[in-house]
């Protein structure tokens, strides 16, 4: 949860090498370039497109290659900062085209950060690594463009995982920010390095980089930086100094927004209960949980909002298509004088109707059929006698007084649930995310049966599970068979899930030493469950399988042989990534 909600800062810099150009690069005779800097210092990018298109007309009739070098990139940095990346790449390939021996190199090496930046801003980090290398190349000295080149190309490399060259990168992005005296780029560098530590688990570092980010930002009277005090929290917090990283967390708070909200109390919801202190620990569990309704709920609204845009728009747009022939049809058949004309044309006006009817009846029909797999797929993860037994459970652990077990027993269902419909409306979720689902799936399962069972996730190292994508409610069901028909009732129930990747499969097996889903009666009430479970998982597939031409293949093995230790049924999911 951490890493997703904590991202590299390192986009803010990209704001900053959007900016206007120095006036001493600008030479003398280009007044015009002048005034576009100083509108674009001012964000008035209206009139500065609109000069623009002047200087280039003038560019052009005069053939002076380096001014329109200068406008069309000036053209594009306004274009990336409006994010219409598509017509700012544009801009910026055309000022190359315009390159000759008279373009200072700092200009060239301008554009290819710019480019660089667009790419990065689009997560397309491999261009966008290739671009700030060349611009690096080019702008050889120490200077403010330097810096802003470099620092950029410290989050690429952090976030592409190359963790030798993401440290030299720092390194020498920090000393050249220290040597040119540019402490606001120097703070965003330290807190960029601290989010890397925290992600390699280096806490002393992490905590030593954010400190001297937040030391820099009081000393430039900046306003506290929210995601810099989280990550000092969350590092002390590691470190065993549980009570300074909440102060950190709570100092965090008034200045965060929403989505910061909700991180920041599911943090300090677990260092309130590490700390064993279980009543703070509900009252920052409550807020977060009411912050995540409030999200859960605004995104609803905005969905509903789209829609319903989209249905008004799309039946007056039918309603004009629809008046726009028959008035067409009128006028030609007032032109020609026959009624003859007029009733083949109504003919024709009726059939297109009826067609386009038939058509989009199909596609409500077709999105009806698959709405009604979700539901049921819903109703399979939410079925009665699961969250009957999870009830049950929470009634025995208050009843005994075990106060930690109901806490953490309500807090992982209350989360299980909340994932669950929260992803009930979407196609592909985050690897990461299904992996949550099945852990609190899990853990409440093992807590409440008798006698226990061990289970264990496993996720090859490779795996990057929060880009990785996979169908939503698909594997929980899998899982469920696993524990009901495999490893329930049995002395030393083992369940274990891989995940591995390979030429751009990924592989999921799930595995348990039961006895086999084969083994169950006919009669139970559970097989019918199981096989109504697999028939609605297996619609599912096909229906996926269409839409995407067979992404996923399924194979279940009962009576598994080939490994001493799961003896029982393996299922084996393939998803095409």
């Amino acid at each position: 949860m951490f890493s997703k909600i904590i991202q590299f800062v390192f986009l803010l810099l990209i704001c900053s090498s959007l900016s206007a150009q120095p006036k001493s690069a600008v030479p003398a005779e280009s007044p015009e370039l002048i005034t576009i800097d100083s509108l674009l210092k001012a964000k008035d990018f209206e009139t500065a497109t609109a000069r623009l298109n002047g200087i280039i007309l003038k560019g052009r009739s005069s053939h002076n290659k380096p001014l329109l070098v200068k406008a069309y990139s000036r053209l594009g940095n306004i274009l990336l900062t409006q994010r219409n990346f598509d017509q700012a790449l544009k801009q910026y390939f055309i000022a190359l085209d315009y390159l000759d021996t008279k373009t200072p190199p700092l200009e060239l090496s301008r554009i290819y950060t710019n480019i660089g930046s667009l790419y990065a801003i689009i997560k397309d980090l491999p261009k966008g690594k290739a671009y700030f290398l060349k611009a690096l190349a080019i702008n050889t000295t120490e200077n403010p463009d330097r810096l802003k080149t470099l620092s950029n190309l410290t989050g690429i490399y952090a976030e592409l995982g190359e963790k030798q060259q993401a440290l030299n990168s720092f390194t020498t992005a920090l000393q050249l920010a220290q040597k040119l005296h540019n402490l606001p780029i120097e703070a965003i560098l330290q807190t960029n390095l601290g989010n890397y530590f925290i992600k390699e688990k280096e806490w002393e570092k992490a905590i030593a980089a954010c400190r001297k980010s937040l030391a820099l930002r009081e000393q430039l009277k900046q306003p506290l930086s929210v995601i810099t005090l989280n990550n000092l929290g969350y590092a002390l917090t590691h470190t065993g100094q549980v009570k300074e990283g909440i102060a950190n967390f709570q100092a965090a708070i008034p200045a965060a927004n929403a989505l910061e909200k909700k991180q920041l109390y599911f943090n300090l919801y677990n260092a309130s209960k590490s700390l064993g202190n279980l009543p703070a620990a509900l009252k920052e569990l409550e807020l977060y949980n009411t912050i995540s309704d409030s999200l859960s709920r605004l995104n609803y609204d905005q969905k509903v909002a789209s829609l319903s845009a989209a249905y008004e728009t799309d039946k007056k747009q039918v309603h004009i298509n629809v008046l726009e022939k028959v008035t067409a049809f009128q006028q030609q058949q007032l032109r020609q004088q026959t009624y003859l004309a007029i009733a083949a044309a109504l003919i024709l006006v009726l059939t297109a109707i009826l067609i386009f009817m038939r058509v989009k009846n199909y596609n409500v029909k077709e999105a009806f059929e698959k709405s009604q797999i979700k539901r049921q797929l819903l109703l399979l993860q939410l079925n009665p006698h699961f969250i009957f037994n999870a009830l049950q459970s929470v009634q025995q652990f208050i009843y005994h007084r075990d106060q930690e077990h109901s806490l953490e027993y309500l807090n992982s269902f209350s989360r299980l649930i909340r994932l669950i419909l929260e992803n009930s409306d979407k196609d592909m979720i985050p690897l990461d995310e299904e992996i949550e689902i099945l852990e609190h799936y899990l853990h409440l399962q093992q807590l409440g049966n008798t006698p226990n069972f061990n289970y264990q996730i496993e996720v090859a190292q490779h795996i990057e599970t929060e880009t990785v994508e996979i169908p939503a409610m698909l594997m929980q069901p899998f899982v469920e068979n696993a524990v009901m028909h495999g490893v329930k009732d049995h002395p030393d129930g083992k369940i274990l899930i891989r995940f591995e990747q390979d030429a751009g499969v990924l592989h999921v097996l799930i595995k348990d030493n039961g006895k086999g889903y084969g083994k169950i009666s006919n009669q139970s009430g559970n097989s019918l469950h199981r096989s109504m479970g697999m028939d609605i998982m297996n619609q599912r597939i096909i229906e996926f399988n269409k839409a995407q031409n067979k992404a996923i293949q399924l194979s279940v093995t009962h009576q598994h042989t080939a490994d001493p230790v799961y003896t029982g049924t393996v299922v084996h999911l393939q998803f095409k990534i």
